[in-house]
């Protein structure tokens, strides 16, 4: 009976022993380790920080959050939500020492800042980002008893409060009443392009009807081009023939031609020197016309002789047989 409770003794020990191990693996000794501990004050909204949320410099995790609470003044009812981090010395090094101390106020003043930075934004989680921001303010918020790391707010959080004083219900109205002009004019427009399409429909059958007349018109052009084609073709080949009969008729014909230009040109000289002497024959003053002219009058003399017989002859046709003697 002894021997057996020394055993679970032994065995209730052992696993002590193995939990204090498992512990002090799984923490990294920091259990033996000196914490620096700081406060951190976020006068807005800290939704999505929790115990044990990590304290990250640049990305490199230096810590986590220990404590959440929350702080409300009793006359102006200002909240407050005090966070305390403990961070662990080794994580931050300077000039590549582990002796060298964190001076935490020290690196305050020369801009450490904490701002709190979403870790998913499906789950909404947030964590503490320590870095350094030189040009703004250092606001101090505790009583002093504990070491303190002035917080930023976060990089949305003006957005957010500029979005907050926005006139949101008038905009929305206005975007109603835009959504509705749109609408009436989705349907004029739909109004005009239905009877834009009818007038397109129309003209389509129009343009149709215009294509079948015109491929008609072109197909009676080309029958009466290729008529015209073939007509064109006889005549060229009759032209073509006639100037081939032409020009061998004229081949033919050229030497009785240039006899003939030869006697035309004897002939036009004859009648030139006849032209020139009959000139010289009629010319003032020449015998020829001298006797010319007496034997035109002679001719007038005979006519007016003649003439007056004749009218003697319609009085007395008896005149030839008893003579010329008038009553």
């Amino acid at each position: 009976m002894k021997r057996n409770a020394l055993l679970i003794g032994a065995f209730v020990l052992a696993g002590l022993a193995l939990i204090v191990a498992g512990v002090l693996w799984l923490n990294g000794n920091s259990l033996f380790k000196k914490q620096l501990e700081a406060m951190i004050y976020y006068q807005g909204n800290a939704s999505g920080l929790y115990v044990g949320a990590p304290v990250t410099f640049r990305g490199v995790s230096v810590g986590q959050v220990e404590e959440i609470g929350i702080q409300v003044d009793r006359d102006s009812l200002k909240s407050l939500v005090p966070v305390r981090v403990s961070l662990q010395p080794d994580a931050l090094r300077f000039n590549g020492s582990k002796d060298t101390p964190i001076d935490l106020p020290n690196l305050v003043l020369r801009g450490l800042r904490a701002r709190l930075v979403a870790q998913s934004f499906v789950t909404g989680q947030k964590s503490v980002e320590l870095d350094f921001a030189p040009n703004t303010p250092s606001t101090l918020t505790g009583d002093g008893s504990r070491l303190e790391i002035p917080a930023l707010g976060d990089r949305f959080g003006a957005l957010i409060d500029q979005v907050a004083d926005l006139p949101l219900r008038d905009t929305v109205q206005e975007v109603r009443d835009t959504v509705k002009e749109l609408r009436s004019t989705l349907v004029t427009v739909q109004h005009v392009l239905d009877a834009t399409q009818k007038l397109i429909g129309g003209a389509a059958v129009e343009l149709a009807q215009s294509g079948r007349d015109a491929r008609l018109t072109l197909g009676v052009a080309s029958e009466a081009v290729k008529q015209v084609q073939l007509t064109s073709g006889a005549t060229l080949a009759s032209i073509t023939q006639l100037s081939e009969a032409t020009r061998n008729t004229v081949t033919a014909a050229q030497p009785e031609l240039q006899r003939t230009l030869v006697s035309a040109r004897e002939a036009t000289e004859s009648a030139r020197l006849a032209m020139n002497r009959v000139a010289e024959l009629t010319a003032p003053g020449a015998p020829l016309r001298g006797d010319l002219d007496a034997a035109i009058r002679d001719l007038s003399q005979a006519a007016r002789g003649l003439r007056d017989w004749s009218e003697l002859l319609e009085e007395k046709p008896n005149a030839i047989i008893f003579g010329n003697k008038r009553e």
